[in-house]
């Protein structure tokens, strides 16, 4: 190996160091995010009550082995007090086996029905105001299920019987009522349970049906309905006659013999495809399938064309389906029906595969502060390993610095084959009851193309429904067939400015999600549910200053450098970039942002670039272990993410297109790539 070999292997080998001495930095284990947790709750419950309250109006019910934490009953009647409504509370455990490790954190959704029918999460620790538990104890008593320890606290000594009695209170306080806000959540861990067997216990608790009328109603109307229809089959399409027929003949075969209606808004098929839906639409009718067609030539408008469907429905319930979804299980629509028609349910949606395959496209939405995503997608629906039972085998397992589990729980995790709250649902299947559909004032026509499915549930939400996907059965989505991908700039441009419509509609929305707890990794759009104390050494880079100088605009374009900005707000931007076929511990990179003109080329898909020059920032790596990941084949990516922070009137203002330079700290070479992202400053 000649001398410059060996000096080069050297100075990789240092950069290396360099690289695994900052990810260590970056990256953080569950205990040493715990620690730091317990100093910030035990302050904030300082500056809230006095160091002697006392908790004579509470009552405190264990449910497994272990102990309470030490700021659980401060951080229990904190709550309280800042809440006079709530009534019943719970919070997030962990388990502290022998030699006092904590491990394996339980981090759970606000409030949620779905979830509570499913399995008992409310976990090992539950709180409630003296009132309520006199008046369960005096409807249902308690000395067969409860032992006292001392005064208002008590043991679990039924647990079934305790399910149950627990179900009861929850009735009490109106949590299967609309609009309920009487149950509380503290997002702290209160308890350490003394093993996973106690906490995998609560997934197999005993379901205690609470809201089984909604399948009556149905069955009912069923019996009832005497040729008109109970479900509205709403469906979007255009010059699709072949993916049509499979859709139709989906919502054929699982009917089931319900009442249903069909009605197919076409936005301008060719005169040959019109032809072929209108004799397809003749061939169901006749088959005793209702089929309306309305064909109404416009541009593609996925509001428009739903809303012009609903209001020539006749039935109680209006399920908006893809032309692209096929319906798989028997009795899917009379199911979502009867979720529907529960006082309390908003939007009901279902979990959607690609086709041919248990990959997940959709297992519920969830709203980060980058935006709407859907929760699981292109991860496998497989069995849990033999070996793993309950959360533990629902739940995916986060490998720490010691190697230990962390069992990070979420309502899409924990109901990847259950009912499970969220905050929205696909329109590519969601079924809403007509009536609420209307009192949240349709869908919004402002939202042409995306979002307008989010806004709906978000109306519904804040209207006091719980939106809901019933991910006990599936259906297959052909996704983006009808109207390709959203890749272009000017689809881009498109899909962030329905993204601000969707938040300016709804600011408190904006990042906000009562189901995805706020320990969970919110950073980037990332579809995986991971523990957000994995990457707690991540800092927010801020600038007031930039480097500008010419050779970061004169530096070769290669596509080798990959650039991706997940959100531009506020004055933050957030991505992550990668050098694919070398070693990024090697490189350096800067953030670059270049002043582009209004005008905009469809035919060149890019940006027509202004005379000023190009402004840089030097980016310090954030920890993505999703990089990692996703890229197995690649080296050293894990420290691929940015997230600056751009002080006002740092540049003139004006629109900048963002990309990534980077300079290889060993032999100098430059090389750049533009994303299709900008920045308005």
């Amino acid at each position: 190996m000649g001398i410059k070999s060996l000096a080069k292997k050297a100075l990789t080998q240092k950069e290396n160091l360099r690289y695994r001495f900052l990810l260590a930095k970056r990256q953080c284990s569950y205990e040493e995010w715990l620690e730091r947790q317990k100093l910030i709750w035990q302050e904030e419950n300082d500056k809230a009550i006095p160091a002697d309250a006392g908790d004579g109006d509470y009552v405190f019910l264990c449910a497994s082995k272990g102990v309470m934490t030490s700021c659980a009953r401060r951080s229990i009647l904190c709550y309280f007090r800042k809440h006079p409504e709530v009534r019943l509370l719970y919070g997030d455990e962990d388990v502290q086996e022998e030699g006092g490790k904590p491990t394996s954190p339980v981090f759970k959704p606000d409030w949620s029905p779905d979830v509570l029918d499913g399995c008992f999460y409310f976990g090992s620790l539950v709180a409630m105001r003296k009132e309520l538990f006199l008046e369960a104890a005096e409807e249902m008593g308690t000395s067969s299920l409860l032992r006292t320890m001392k005064e208002n606290d008590y043991l679990v000594t039924d647990f079934p019987e305790y399910v149950r009695w627990m179900r009861r209170c929850v009735e009490l306080t109106d949590g299967y009522r609309k609009g309920s806000c009487q149950i509380g959540h503290v997002a702290q861990i209160l308890f350490h349970c003394e093993s996973v067997r106690e906490i995998t216990k609560f997934e197999k608790a005993p379901k205690v049906a609470v809201a089984e009328k909604g399948t009556a109603q149905i069955q009912a109307e069923r019996e009832d309905a005497a040729g008109n229809p109970v479900v509205s089959v709403i469906i979007p399409s255009k010059d699709h006659p072949e993916l049509l027929e499979k859709c139709l003949n989906g919502v054929r075969d699982t009917a089931e013999g319900l009442e249903i209606e069909i009605i197919v808004v076409d936005n301008g098929s060719s005169a040959e495809n019109r032809e072929r839906t209108e004799q397809l639409a003749e061939k169901l009718t006749e088959e005793k399938l209702p089929v309306i067609y309305l064909y109404a030539p416009m541009e593609f408008h996925f509001s428009k064309m739903c809303n012009l469907g609903a209001e020539r429905a006749r039935g109680r319930f209006l399920l908006f389906l893809n032309d692209d979804v096929e319906l798989a299980v028997q009795g899917c629509i009379e199911g979502m029906a009867a979720l529907a028609a529960r006082p309390y349910t908003g939007a009901v949606g279902m979990k959607l595969y690609y086709p041919d395959s248990v990959k997940i496209q959709h297992a519920g939405i969830t709203n980060l502060p980058m935006g709407p995503v859907h929760k699981l997608q292109f991860h496998e629906d497989i069995e849990a390993p033999e070996s793993l039972s309950g959360i533990e085998g629902a739940a995916v397992r986060h490998v720490c610095e010691n190697n230990r589990e962390a069992l990070c729980f979420s309502a899409e995790y924990m109901s990847c084959r259950r009912n499970a709250n969220y905050l929205a649902v696909t329109a590519a299947c969601l079924m809403v009851e007509r009536s609420k559909f209307q009192e949240a004032g349709r869908f919004s026509e402002e939202l042409p193309v995306a979002f307008n499915d989010v806004e709906l549930c978000f109306k519904l939400y804040e209207a006091g429904y719980r939106n809901v996907c019933m991910n006990g059965c599936h259906a297959y989505h052909h996704e983006s067939l009808s109207r390709g991908d959203d890749e272009s700039v000017e689809k881009l441009e498109r899909l962030l400015e329905e993204r601000d419509k969707l938040y300016g509609a709804h600011p408190g929305m904006e990042g906000a999600d009562p189901y995805y707890s706020v320990h969970l990794n919110r950073e980037g759009l990332d579809t995986k549910i991971r523990p957000a104390y994995e990457t707690a050494g991540n800092t927010i880079q801020e600038y007031d200053k930039f480097l500008a100088e010419k050779t970061f605009y004169d530096c070769r374009r290669d596509e080798c450098v990959m650039v991706r900005i997940e959100a531009v707000r506020s004055g933050e931007i957030y991505g992550w970039s990668v050098v694919l076929g070398d070693d990024n511990a090697c490189y350096e990179k800067f953030l670059m942002l270049k002043k582009v003109t209004e005008a905009f080329s469809a035919e060149a898909n890019e940006w027509y670039r202004g005379p000023n020059g190009v402004y840089a920032i030097p980016l310090e790596g954030q920890y993505r272990p999703d990089l990692q990941e996703n890229m197995p084949d690649q080296k050293n990516v894990a420290l691929g993410g940015f997230h600056v922070r751009l002080k006002m009137n740092l540049l003139p203002p004006g629109r900048y297109r963002l990309g990534v330079t980077v300079r290889h700290r060993i032999s100098g070479a430059m090389l750049m790539n533009w994303s299709n992202r900008c920045v308005e400053l």
